[in-house]
């Protein structure tokens, strides 16, 4: 999946804030160069009698178990890329990061034919990459308060492992294994509109497809499909107490992040390619929803097949909308050329050649990449909207 340098999707994917990849730190990127405490989002005051709560197997399950074991959890909290599982890690089982979470290959077999695509880490051979090979996901379980929750990283992805779509597979075989209360899938998220902040979180009314590209011929290409009603008081539940504390560490964000809910607008849009908003509304996006993402309308379609389990779709606004006042698509990626996530100046490194000398240096990179260092951390800015 990645060469000599970071490539766009495996920045997206693979990027682990925690232990970033020595193919990361030479490519320059600003999040790889802080410090493990400047990449993981902070602790928050957790209300009395909801504080969360690592809670550890007494022994290593084997890779080839179920999760069975879990069976009646009240949740199941699912997201994507490293990054996202960091920051989930870091806020409910901070003692346990992902590099310790359990790995999950029940039943592997059945979806080695299915995954086909050519950037799936699930076919990626790489030695850093060993972990996540023909792995389904890893997977940790917590306690908040007195609810019992199954944190879980998916190794399937909705776009990079072929037209056999194998995540849904995925999703209904845990879904039936925990029958939990609820099911949450949730993570970054690009902005829909100028309204939408950075930092700003989307609890969605509704995941809907948009898929132009790979899936368009698809029988759910534009599906939609409705989130269940939220708990009472939910949303009050999250408190600026609780989001002012990684907010105030984003620049350009709101002191207290913006929770979209509630109206149909409020729904998160699933793309079959990398899509985002910008001006002039070139993936024409806008109207669809407030946030776009790459896969949690299959969670929903998934879910259909799971009577009983409530889903939330709930995503964060890792990058804003692109000012494109060129109306040139390719503008809004080179604007963001040498910055960091927070929007800070990227610090320009050369990158030595076997020779010695010094090569190009690392901040001129595929647009791809230059955009996305808005979006690798975005997941650590608002974790408490998931209490």
């Amino acid at each position: 999946m990645h060469g000599t340098r970071a490539s766009f999707d495996d920045l997206i994917l693979n990027y682990d804030p925690k232990f970033p990849q020595e193919r990361f730190v030479s490519a320059g990127i600003a999040g790889a160069l802080k410090s493990s405490t400047g990449r993981l989002p902070g602790s928050v005051p957790w209300p009395q009698g909801h504080a969360r709560t690592a809670a550890p197997l007494p022994s290593a399950p084997a890779d080839t178990n179920d999760l069975s074991r879990f069976s009646g959890y009240d949740a199941i909290v699912v997201t994507r890329t490293a990054a996202e599982a960091a920051a989930l890690a870091a806020m409910f089982t901070s003692d346990y990061l992902p590099s310790r979470w359990y790995e999950y290959r029940h039943n592997v077999q059945a979806y080695i034919p299915l995954v086909t695509g050519r950037q799936a880490p699930f076919n990626d051979h790489s030695t850093d990459m060993a972990r996540y090979y023909h792995n389904l996901g890893l997977y940790f379980p917590c306690t908040i308060g007195k609810a019992r929750v199954l944190l879980f990283k998916s190794g399937l992805h909705l776009d990079y492992d072929g037209p056999a779509t194998p995540v849904r597979k995925l999703m209904i075989e845990i879904a039936q294994a925990v029958r939990p209360k609820m099911f949450i899938a949730t993570g970054t998220g690009g902005a829909i509109g100028a309204e939408v902040a950075l930092g700003d979180v989307v609890v969605a009314t509704r995941a809907r497809f948009d898929c132009t590209t790979q899936f368009k011929n698809e029988p759910w290409a534009t599906a939609s499909y409705r989130t269940s009603l939220l708990p009472t008081g939910a949303i009050a539940a999250i408190t600026p107490d609780l989001t002012r504390v990684n907010a105030s560490r984003i620049t350009g964000a709101r002191p207290s992040p913006t929770i979209w809910t509630g109206d149909p607008a409020a729904a998160v849009v699933t793309t079959d390619f990398f899509g985002f908003d910008d001006s002039t509304n070139h993936h024409k996006l806008q109207g669809l929803g407030r946030a776009c993402d790459m896969g949690n309308a299959m969670v929903g379609n998934a879910m259909q097949d799971c009577p009983g389990v409530a889903w939330y779709s709930v995503r964060n606004a890792s990058d804003p909308q692109i000012p494109n006042p060129s109306g040139n698509i390719e503008a809004p990626s080179s604007r963001l050329a040498g910055y960091t996530p927070n929007g800070e100046p990227l610090r320009r490194r050369r990158v030595r050649s076997p020779s010695g000398r010094s090569s190009t240096p690392v901040s001129t990179r595929k647009r791809g990449e230059d955009r996305h260092r808005f979006r690798v951390t975005g997941c650590r800015r608002v974790r408490a909207a998931f209490t």
